[in-house]
């Protein structure tokens, strides 16, 4: 089983029993990356209106930034933000405001790349032009940046790192159901194909960075999954 599949697993179990759930997908871009029940009314936020016309799951659309945009308090039952936070520069705003908008009960699904993996810091220390590049001449995408397509200007801010989300959780009073932080750490994580010489680069690569750090960082643990609870206070049970 996939990553992605053990998340719907977990959305499945804990919104399954719900009525009409609310759902915020935030920063929808054109299409959703997880299901839910066919009853539910998906809120979809992004700033491009190109992107929001073209993703036809949505019930309602907004065009704003989730950076800034004021969510009424407590109205969605989930929220997801899938591979968006890395293309925010205070995506920490984002998320305080998704837990203001979180219902109690309610969940928020993260997806987002490591910052502190070496695909990550990569990424976060080269100009968005050598991406374009990347992407049309080593992973073969000729689309690649035009026509919406990614990738995207990327930050990958130090605020969504494992750690720092543990610690929006924690400051928030939101329970973390479930975490995984994984990857390959190898050439399918960079080029999405397997390739030997890549992963002889790689594999120096990842084994300078952890040594430099100490261990503290696992450097092939490239990408996060978070589901996050806000709990109904026990007097309200």
């Amino acid at each position: 089983m996939s990553e992605s599949e053990k998340v719907q697993r977990v959305i499945d179990t804990l919104l399954g029993a719900r009525r009409c759930p609310v759902v915020l997908e935030a920063g929808c871009g054109s299409l959703s990356h997880v299901r839910f029940p066919g009853d539910a009314h998906i809120v979809g936020i992004d700033i491009s209106q190109d992107q929001l016309e073209r993703n036809r799951g949505l019930n309602e659309r907004i065009h704003g930034d989730i950076q800034s945009y004021q969510f009424p308090e407590r109205r969605f039952d989930a929220i997801v933000c899938w591979d968006v936070l890395e293309h925010l520069k205070r995506p920490e705003a984002a998320l305080e405001r998704f837990a203001t908008a979180i219902r109690e009960g309610g969940i928020i699904i993260l997806c987002a790349p490591n910052p502190l993996s070496a695909k990550g810091i990569f990424t976060r220390w080269t100009p968005y032009r050598f991406h374009l590049w990347f992407y049309r001449n080593i992973r073969g995408w000729k689309e690649a940046g035009m026509h919406g397509n990614p990738p995207f200007p990327t930050y990958l801010r130090l605020s969504i790192t494992p750690g720092a989300i543990r610690g929006f959780a924690r400051r928030n009073g939101l329970e973390i159901l479930h975490e995984s932080v994984f990857g390959y750490g190898d050439s399918r994580d960079v080029i999405g194909r397997k390739s030997r010489p890549v992963d002889m680069v790689m594999k120096i690569i990842n084994g300078t960075i952890r040594g430099l750090s100490l261990g503290r960082i696992k450097p092939e643990s490239s990408q996060c999954y978070f589901v996050i609870r806000k709990n109904i206070p026990s007097g309200n049970q």
